[in-house]
């Protein structure tokens, strides 16, 4: 913090006109709370007493740093002060509403909703292949099981020998401020990792790719987006878009803005599929968060909806398409129709005739379906070990 209070230069002068302020013109929060970040931790270091609502109303999405002169980092400074308010109150969140996040870790944890299955049809060469497991995430198998398993097939085809884990990363006990928690956690995944042997961390989720890349040291993290444009499509689905009707506005998430070879493999992806897209202005690494980022809908819901209604008022098509199931109902509460890109990929001809969804799944539909993505994930190990025996 005390760098921050130091170093911003934005301020207001004599006449009282804020000096700089760029980082409050890309963010929603700063613009809310009506301060500059310099006043804001002068102040909590001046009186040692800070808002629980200030650092758990940061979407952590990087984006102040990005237009900061100075490269400053709020985020860090921000999740700083969420871990020392979480030491301060017994190991929780002070913030009543994020009981739902902590009941959410402790399920995902759960062995009724994780399971590590292994394909050993590669194991028999004499030459060491790269181990391999495919980690779908949470946000994914919440929304459609059936797409967990369509690319688990697909990933099987291509790469004969991939593991999978399903577990969450931990990213959000994280960023409550659990410290000691997330690691206790995430090491449980590690192990997962070590069991199968996997050298590579094939990940769907764009939180999970950085969790992975930065708790993962000795496995490489791949994201699935840049995969695919490497192993290909199946063939099924090249061109499928070319008789739709739409034009699919392309939504990037912001924990991996400074990763282009996503951003490069999800118009790729697009391309092969023949749909029409629409740029946003901003896009790729200038990308703005969709408002799901950092718990902030469970804290401070209003302030993420103003989020979700900013980013897609940004969109002219009203179809978006996006490569994270969070950013999906996102856009779906900002007002768009919004797809998973692996809807593209494993669904029919999108058209504007088509029936599409208007709000999220309750949590209730979504525990179902990853408890489904666990049993679909199960069968298609236990089917690819039945087709052994018959050979």
């Amino acid at each position: 913090m005390e760098p921050i209070a130091k170093e911003c230069i934005g301020d207001t002068n004599k006449e009282g006109n804020l000096q700089c302020g760029k980082c409050i013109a890309v963010c929603k929060m700063l613009a809310n709370f009506k301060v500059t970040p310099k006043i804001h931790f002068t102040k909590i270091l001046e009186t040692n007493e800070v808002d629980p609502m200030l650092p758990y109303s940061c979407n952590m999405c990087y984006d102040c740093t990005r237009v900061c002169p100075k490269k400053l980092d709020l985020r860090e400074a921000f999740q700083s002060i969420r871990k020392d308010l979480v030491k301060e109150n017994a190991g929780s969140s002070p913030i009543k509403k994020h009981r739902g996040i902590e009941m959410h870790q402790r399920l995902s944890f759960s062995s009724l909703f994780n399971t590590t299955q292994e394909d050993k049809k590669a194991n028999g060469s004499q030459i060491k292949p790269v181990r391999r497991v495919f980690m779908p995430g949470c946000s994914l198998p919440s929304y459609k099981p059936e797409l967990v398993e369509s690319i688990l097939k697909h990933l099987q085809d291509k790469l004969p020998g991939t593991a999978s884990v399903l577990k969450c990363c931990g990213k959000p006990t994280y960023l409550l401020g659990q410290e000691d928690l997330f690691h206790e956690r995430y090491a449980r995944l590690q192990d997962e990792f070590d069991a199968t042997g996997a050298d590579e961390v094939i990940v769907a989720c764009q939180n999970c790719y950085n969790m992975v890349k930065e708790y993962s040291p000795n496995q490489k993290v791949v994201s699935l987006w840049s995969l695919l444009q490497e192993i290909g499509l199946p063939e099924a689905s090249l061109g499928v878009g070319k008789g739709s009707n739409l034009t699919f506005a392309i939504h990037d998430s912001c924990p991996t803005r400074f990763v282009p070879e996503i951003h490069h493999g999800v118009r790729w992806i697009m391309t092969e599929l023949g749909y029409n897209i629409e740029e946003l202005e901003k896009s790729k690494e200038n990308t703005t968060c969709c408002g799901m980022g950092g718990m902030v809908g469970a804290a401070n819901f209003s302030l993420a909806k103003e989020v979700m209604t900013e980013r897609t008022s940004q969109a002219s098509s009203q179809h978006m398409v996006v490569y994270c199931a969070s950013c999906r109902d996102a856009m779906l509460m900002g007002g768009k129709k919004a797809l998973h890109i692996l809807d593209l990929i494993f669904g029919e001809t999108y058209t504007c005739s088509h029936f599409f969804p208007t709000k999220p799944y309750n949590p209730l539909i979504n525990w179902k379906n990853r408890f489904k993505a666990k049993k679909y994930i199960e069968k298609v190990y236990n089917s690819n070990k039945r087709s052994d025996q018959h050979e």
